[in-house]
């Protein structure tokens, strides 16, 4: 199947065929195809992500950059925050993170763009440089009805839901890429 059939898929049942060919075709040459990459990851992060889900949160963090919206020069960090922060919708912008502010309590929201700092931070960076993957599957016949981990990050504590950070996240990065068209 050609890239650009298999790009469509994920949007197959919101927007007609026709009409995502000419959108991606009013795009200049880079950013339609850049648009094919990302449509293409953020479906690999789909199919791997039940099954492992670090695999998921880092093709998601690659399907932001490949999209590469600060510039091809920009490096990957910039890109994949500015893909979120332009194209998320604001009413999804609602991370399941908390943290202390100044290390101290109360435990609050996350603002958004502190949550994507710490995702590309502690779910992409530790996975690709480090090997160490924060998402395990759980064993079989195991279920957890909450996970949370608590983390440091710039001197600040977060706490996150691990059983929710993967659908959001691929919830926003799908409306983002939506968003585009």
């Amino acid at each position: 199947m050609d890239p650009l059939r298999k790009s469509y898929r994920p949007f197959k049942g919101r927007i007609p065929w026709k009409n995502f060919l000419n959108k991606l075709n009013s795009f200049s040459y880079d950013k339609k195809w850049n648009f094919v990459r990302s449509s293409l990851l953020y479906q690999e992060a789909k199919r791997y992500g039940k099954s492992n889900p670090n695999i998921g949160m880092l093709l998601l963090c690659s399907c932001a950059d490949a999209m590469k919206v600060a510039g091809k020069n920009a490096g990957s960090r910039r890109n994949f925050k500015q893909f979120y922060i332009r194209y998320c919708p604001t009413n999804l912008r609602d991370p399941p993170i908390e943290y202390y502010p100044n290390a101290r309590p109360p435990l609050v929201k996350t603002p958004f763009d502190k949550a994507l700092d710490f995702i590309y931070v502690k779910f992409r960076c530790l996975y690709v440089h480090e090997g160490i993957g924060r998402l395990q599957p759980l064993p079989s016949g195991i279920t957890w009805i909450a996970l949370t981990l608590l983390d440091k990050y710039c001197n600040e504590y977060y706490v996150v839901d691990t059983l929710k950070i993967l659908n959001w996240f691929s919830t926003i990065t799908m409306e983002s890429l939506y968003n585009i068209l």
